[in-house]
């Protein structure tokens, strides 16, 4: 390890900061490529920074993995990964902005066509000298974007006709795969095959056909297609309370900090905004500085907790956007290293547990770790890369 990236790493590491471990996302996606088997394809879904996990360093984790694409729901996205140097297929799986499509295409980026307008662009610049490969996407129930499925031979013959553009996928994205109840996904799979079929008596079934999502692959919705998409399992986490991982999964990722100060709050004392906790008697706290604006939701006051010399410091008062404040024993110390969140192995509070606390959905909590949180990626516990996206500055042990 160069003295340089040793500086940098312990640069961060002495203030609040992710951890990703890219072995634990390694055996995540070869847990999923051994659940679809060898005949199916993996597109690994990086959007959303990865979910707030890192897209680059993930990107190239997920690749070297196996994993056969790389998916993403802006064209931004996708050009973060180019400049970064990751040469490997990226599908734009969401609506393309029209402007954008030149810039997508000259960056060699698979687009999804759901919508006439989208088509009629796309056919604008090919002829306009740019080749194209899209996916057709097929909305079978989700209605928020896609053909209908009695739309969807049409489009795919009138694709087929223009010189330039390679369909190279059909697709739909089930709305219910996270719940118990699988007759909305039977019905969506149902809408789904009497488009395939149509491609079929046309002779046009492209490559690619998928429709699973995390969901879907662990309930084994999967059958008959070559391709499946996988974002939120391919970081250790449930798709749902009612579809949860199994314990073949890691979470890949924790937040750390360290405590800046240390004080006594005197009985009857509030502390933070509102004074919404005051002390029934004399008690030690410490703030940390992490706060809402680095993904910690306001709405743990009074109820969430961080780990500290292997015991629970309970969350005092409000979460500021900045600092949080909590109580803590006697041993605690300035400088000492504090768990806010993680995979719960230590008993620190999970991306599920929040969503549980304050009411949303895991991928929330982890899409909510904020640009400012810089992120030192590990691989057999010693650090490999580290990246603040704030700055656009990165770095990798073997540069």
């Amino acid at each position: 390890m160069s003295q340089d990236f040793s500086a940098r790493i312990q640069r961060i590491v002495s203030g609040t900061h992710a951890v990703v471990d890219l072995d634990a996302y390694d055996g995540n996606i070869q847990v999923l490529r051994s659940i679809v088997g060898s005949e199916v394809d993996l597109m690994v879904v990086v959007k959303a920074d990865a979910y707030g996990h890192g897209a680059v360093e993930c990107g190239r984790a997920a690749i070297d993995a196996g994993a056969a694409m790389l998916g993403v729901a802006r064209v931004q996205e996708a050009l973060y990964l180019r400049t970064a140097g990751i040469a490997a297929p990226i599908v734009l799986i969401g609506p393309p902005a029209i402007n954008e499509i030149p810039t997508a295409l000259e960056q060699d980026i698979t687009l999804t066509v759901g919508s006439q307008s989208a088509l009629q662009a796309v056919s604008h610049f090919v002829r306009s000298g740019y080749p194209a490969r899209v996916h057709l996407k097929v909305d079978t129930g989700m209605n928020r974007y896609g053909f209908q499925p009695e739309q969807v031979g049409e489009i795919a013959a009138t694709v087929a006709e223009q010189s330039g553009v390679t369909l190279e996928g059909v697709f739909t994205h089930f709305s219910s795969a996270d719940e118990l109840d699988l007759s909305p996904t039977t019905r969506q799979l149902e809408r789904f095959w009497s488009a395939v079929r149509d491609l079929d008596e046309r002779g046009l079934r492209p490559r690619y056909v998928h429709a699973a999502n995390s969901a879907g692959i662990l309930t084994g919705q999967f059958t008959g297609t070559n391709l499946v998409r996988s974002g939120i399992a391919t970081y250790g986490l449930s798709p749902s309370p009612e579809v949860p991982v199994d314990d073949r999964f890691t979470p890949v990722q924790s937040i750390r900090s360290a405590i800046t100060r240390r004080e006594v709050l005197r009985a009857g004392e509030g502390v933070s905004y509102g004074q919404t906790y005051r002390a029934d008697a004399d008690e030690a706290i410490a703030a940390v500085p992490v706060g809402y604006a680095d993904g910690l939701p306001r709405r743990l006051r009074n109820q969430g907790w961080f780990v500290i010399h292997d015991q629970r410091a309970p969350i005092r008062g409000s979460v500021c956007m900045d600092q949080t404040v909590v109580s803590v024993s006697e041993a605690a110390r300035e400088g000492d290293s504090v768990l806010v969140m993680g995979g719960g192995r230590s008993g620190e509070m999970t991306f599920d547990s929040i969503a549980e606390m304050i009411g949303t959905v895991n991928y929330e909590v982890a899409t909510r770790v904020m640009a400012r949180v810089p992120r030192v990626y590990i691989r057999g516990g010693a650090p490999v890369a580290w990246e603040q996206v704030l700055t656009g500055e990165r770095g990798r042990r073997d540069e």
